[in-house]
């Protein structure tokens, strides 16, 4: 009896794994890459957010609250989520957030991005495309971030401030999953 409860525990375990899913078009697989990824950002934290207050800045998120994303319908914003998943790779794929992060850390959290935007680029739907508007305002949003590295030379405390702004605001993009 104990050999099916396994096969029964195991089979479970495997249908709930994003890399199990046959169909990797279903909303819930997205949804749980984008839990995985979230999660993979938070184990980043190398510095207490509390010593970097100094350093804190308005990155001003174009997807929260504001004229915007009320003109924005749901599945445009979910399709404009490749273009922000891109922007964080470009972000995290520069050679001075090196000595930020440890590499292993870091290369589990760029690898789940990978998978994120594998998901969402066979997920989305035909036709459907990012609004000319949302996408200038998420390079523009991203463009922030280079700057504001750029200009506290890429120290340990501006990366933390970045991680947790992105952390905050990807969790709450306007996904449809």
């Amino acid at each position: 009896m104990l050999p099916g409860h396994l096969f029964l525990v195991g089979g479970a375990m495997l249908s709930l794994s994003t890399a199990s899913s046959l169909d990797w078009g279903k909303p819930w697989s997205l949804s749980l890459q984008h839990q995985e990824t979230m999660s993979f950002l938070a184990e980043l934290k190398t510095v207490q957010a509390h010593q970097c207050l100094r350093d804190r800045t308005n990155f001003r998120c174009p997807w929260k609250k504001g004229p915007l994303i009320t003109q924005v319908k749901l599945q445009e914003a979910t399709s404009c989520y490749s273009q922000v998943l891109r922007q964080v790779l470009h972000l995290f794929g520069t050679e001075a957030r090196r000595a930020a992060w440890p590499e292993r850390a870091l290369d589990q959290f760029l690898t789940s991005l990978w998978s994120e935007l594998g998901v969402l680029e066979r997920a989305r739907e035909q036709g459907q495309s990012c609004p000319l508007r949302f996408a200038l305002a998420i390079r523009i949003y991203f463009l922030g971030f280079f700057r504001y590295l750029k200009g506290k030379a890429h120290s340990p405390c501006s990366w933390e401030m970045v991680r947790v702004q992105l952390q905050v605001d990807l969790s709450a993009f306007p996904l449809s999953a």
